[in-house]
């Protein structure tokens, strides 16, 4: 994407991922795949993890919920937010990181890089957040004074 910004994605609740729509970072790639996902009580575990992860959707399942009403078949075989060369960070209830921590934990690359942030109804626990847990290990405790 030469010549333009990244996007910023937003894995969250509906209240957390309306609050940054209405901040304006929703948009569509030239695939029609949105960079959020509102995650409800009847998301699968496995669309979340796919959501994530540079692997393709389930053909059929509900992308965003009620905020974004298209389903699956009028989006083509996608990527997951990690994959996406357009999407250079990714905001992540920690709520949700919790839920699918194992990858969360293995993406190692410095884009996109993953925050986790806190969600309306989960305060934000800077001891659960394994990104600010690798960036303190990259300094002895004397050079953070």
């Amino acid at each position: 994407m030469a010549g333009r910004g990244k996007l910023i994605a937003v894995m969250g609740d509906e209240d957390t991922v309306t609050g940054f729509l209405l901040g304006g970072i929703g948009e569509l790639d030239k695939h029609r795949r949105p960079n959020f996902l509102v995650v409800e009580k009847e998301t699968s575990l496995a669309e979340i993890e796919e959501t994530f992860r540079n692997v393709s959707h389930i053909a059929g399942a509900p992308m965003v919920g009620p905020l974004c009403p298209l389903t699956l078949p009028f989006f083509p075989v996608g990527r997951g937010f990690l994959a996406r060369e357009d999407v250079g960070m990714i905001l992540i209830s920690q709520a949700l990181a919790e839920q699918i921590r194992p990858a969360v934990a293995a993406h190692a690359r410095a884009l996109p890089a993953v925050l986790e942030i806190p969600s309306k109804d989960h305060p934000y626990d800077p001891a659960r957040d394994s990104v600010l847990r690798r960036a303190r290990g990259l300094f002895a405790p004397d050079e953070l004074r």
